[in-house]
């Protein structure tokens, strides 16, 4: 009776612990994200507003998968490297150093294909040292992101007002 309860014992642990062994063994279902997928994220939209404000060396067009997009409040659409990289420079050629865009409220959700978000931007001004800093722009960033050899890209961007639309 004693070597059947060790061997019943034997058995269930093997099972279990066979189980638990396989159930290590699989992939990450898709539509899930690792903390450093989040972090990379976070980090691009970070780079994004650098790379769009006057000062950087380079423009935002790198943070762009090679059929990646961007479209404007006004429905005009960016696309492939080319299109974005003259995009983001008259972008630049047209701002001053008195600009800077925020992001904030960032929502980051795992899809089959890479992720989806949103982030709030705001726009502020200082164009004279003597007036005070205004919000002169704010709308949301509706971003489907995708993760490519060189890392997370924004696949597909789109910027919708959500108050005061500048000047």
């Amino acid at each position: 009776m004693q070597s059947l309860k060790v061997l019943l014992v034997g058995v269930i642990t093997v099972v279990v612990g066979g189980a638990g062994w396989l159930y290590a063994q699989q992939k990450p279902s898709a539509g899930t994200l690792s903390p450093q997928d989040y972090v990379e994220i976070y980090q691009l939209y970070g780079y994004y507003t650098r790379d769009v404000d006057p000062g950087s060396e380079r423009n935002a067009s790198w943070l762009f998968a090679d059929d990646g997009s961007f479209e404007t409040p006004q429905g005009e659409k960016h696309k492939g490297p080319q299109q974005l990289k003259e995009f983001y420079e008259t972008i630049r050629n047209r701002q001053t150093f008195g600009i800077r865009h925020v992001n904030s409220n960032f929502l980051i959700h795992p899809t089959a294909e890479g992720a989806q978000g949103t982030a709030y931007m705001i726009q502020v001004e200082q164009r004279e040292s003597s007036k005070p800093i205004a919000v002169t722009v704010f709308g949301v960033y509706h971003d489907t992101f995708v993760k490519t050899r060189a890392g997370w890209r924004f696949k597909d961007r789109v910027f919708k007002w959500d108050g005061p639309r500048g000047k």
